[in-house]
């Protein structure tokens, strides 16, 4: 069956209100962070674009059921390639050619090109004349994390739709028709917010469960000024820099909550209530801004791929 999408109210009113005025544009970018279901998202807009019914999708032409199976001809999800798996110039000429071909079953063909964070500058401007000038039955979609992996020019023929978190209720209720109990889905959601994909992988990797373990533990580090610990947590993370950046947001997100604790108890969005209820009891307004500057100075650093032994040994002088 098509998974049940929660949240995302208005990009799925706009994929509606597109199909169903007939102003199905012949590009669009769904982007947001990982976890949020962009893939679903645009496995329901190739459905939509496709169905045969009174109401898109409806989930019972012959169209809708064969996506619902994977099967449909028309809905064709490009394969990853290249040496960082994204999509080779090879990859996408055979695309741009088989574009031409006329669709096998109904009036569209729909390309699905997931996870365009690797698509390098080549591959792009093999892409552009197709994104451009598709063919008029022809319907690309793209995901991606950022917008700004893609080329301006790749970027103004595309419509951008914006995939986010849902509600804290509605990803509780995603996690239990997942099969998670009551306890798991509250303590996914406390750490990881709206964001489905990450509640889940968060509950499946004991990787991710360190990671929130260390840094409750590191906030608790700054509170009662231990310096020793706070290089020492930091150091687990200077040989991954995508873990070390992942580590370096659950970190600021523990230090917002620090700040939100002075004044408020709710909407906490940290991992570990006790070590923010800690460090907010010593944490001035001056201070929480200076080391969440420092915080996103990290984050950015990272994102650029410095070195993370480096910026993290940066991070720490910083918050000792």
């Amino acid at each position: 069956m098509m998974p049940r999408i929660f949240g995302n109210h208005a990009a799925l009113h706009l994929i509606r209100t597109m199909v169903q005025s007939g102003h199905v544009p012949h590009a669009c970018l769904l982007h947001g962070e990982k976890g949020l279901g962009k893939k679903t998202l645009a496995r329901y807009f190739a459905m939509s674009a496709l169905c045969t019914g009174a109401v898109q999708p409806c989930m019972e032409c012959s169209s809708c059921r064969k996506a619902v199976q994977d099967v449909h001809p028309d809905i064709l999800w490009v394969e990853h390639s290249g040496k960082k798996q994204g999509f080779s110039v090879e990859t996408v000429r055979s695309i741009c050619r088989d574009a031409i071909v006329a669709p096998n079953d109904g009036e569209r063909k729909v390309y699905i090109f997931a996870d365009c964070d690797s698509m390098d500058i080549r591959s792009q401007n093999t892409l552009l004349k197709l994104t451009e000038e598709p063919p008029p039955h022809v319907l690309l979609l793209f995901t991606a994390e950022h917008r700004n992996v893609f080329l301006e020019t790749m970027l103004s023929r595309m419509v951008p739709l914006a995939v986010c978190p849902c509600t804290p209720e509605d990803c509780r209720q995603a996690l239990l028709e997942a099969g998670r109990t009551q306890a798991e889905a509250e303590q996914a959601v406390s750490i990881c917010g709206g964001n489905i994909g990450k509640c889940l992988e968060w509950l499946d990797s004991a990787e991710m469960q360190a990671m929130t373990k260390h840094a409750g533990e590191l906030t608790a580090a700054i509170a009662a000024k231990r310096s020793y610990d706070i290089l020492r947590i930091l150091a687990v993370y200077e040989k991954d820099g995508k873990a070390a950046a992942e580590f370096v947001r659950l970190l600021d997100l523990q230090l917002r909550d620090a700040l939100v604790l002075k004044y408020t108890q709710d909407n906490l969005t940290g991992c570990d209530r006790q070590s923010a209820q800690a460090l907010s009891q010593v944490l001035s307004v001056n201070r929480s801004a200076q080391l969440h500057r420092a915080v996103q100075e990290t984050y950015d650093a990272l994102q650029a791929n410095v070195s993370p032994r480096l910026a993290l040994a940066a991070l720490g002088g910083q918050l000792c």
